[in-house]
């Protein structure tokens, strides 16, 4: 279970970029502000006091607006600090969606005072960021799992046009690869025997009644029938 911690880094620009901040704040909660009950005054130091788990329990009525606020800022903070970013890449979505959760929990807000505005921004800046950071991810791992199926699709098709040529061969010639002798030409040898010398890699592919091709470096050079 990891904790929300920040640097001194993530303060300082935090205190930079305040008033777009506040700005922006205002306009989520509804640019008002609401007398201070004895009732909220508990929830903020519950907030204060990261007891987020009485906060739960005192808010999961929510009989009115505060009990609203204070049982989505919960929440929001309980899943964020619930998050394992360690699971398997299979989880990755799962991930981003438990951000956006919180993200969600979070805009869900009417009013925030001010004893707990910094703390809340701050989860809201670093739950956006894990947000868009773990999208990227799941975009990177669409892009490795498509490649890989192409590459299976690619190495299966080419699997089945080696076995074809086997059974039916084609005309072989000269300057053929290797690769092309396999897929268009005689397809797959019964044996094959390699000589490696200071001059390059030879090769002697043997095929059934008799038939030969030599290669040299990987390009067909010799056929024997």
């Amino acid at each position: 279970m990891k904790q929300l911690v920040f640097s001194t880094a993530l303060v300082l620009s935090l205190g930079l970029a305040a008033c777009g901040e506040e700005k922006q704040d205002s306009e989520i909660v509804g640019a008002y502000s609401r007398e201070i009950t004895a009732e909220e005054k508990e929830y903020i130091q519950l907030v204060m006091n990261d007891d987020f788990d009485t906060l739960i329990t005192k808010t999961e009525g929510k009989a009115n607006e505060v009990q609203q606020d204070y049982n989505n800022l919960s929440l929001a903070y309980e899943k964020f600090n619930g998050i394992d970013e360690d699971l398997p890449s299979v989880f990755t979505t799962a991930t981003q969606l438990k951000y956006v959760y919180v993200v969600e929990r979070l805009e869900e807000i009417k009013y925030i005072p001010d004893e707990i505005k910094e703390k809340v921004n701050e989860l809201k800046i670093v739950a956006k960021d894990k947000e868009e950071e773990w999208s990227e991810k799941i975009e990177e791992n669409k892009a490795i799992h498509k490649a890989e199926y192409e590459k299976s699709v690619a190495e299966s098709n080419l699997k089945s046009k080696i076995n074809e040529r086997t059974m039916y061969p084609k005309a072989v010639y000269i300057g053929m690869t290797k690769e092309e002798v396999l897929a268009e030409g005689w397809g797959r040898p019964i044996d094959i025997n390699k000589t490696t010398t200071t001059y390059g890699v030879s090769e002697q592919w043997i095929y059934y009644d008799y038939k030969y091709l030599y290669f040299e470096d990987g390009i067909l050079t010799t056929i024997q029938e």
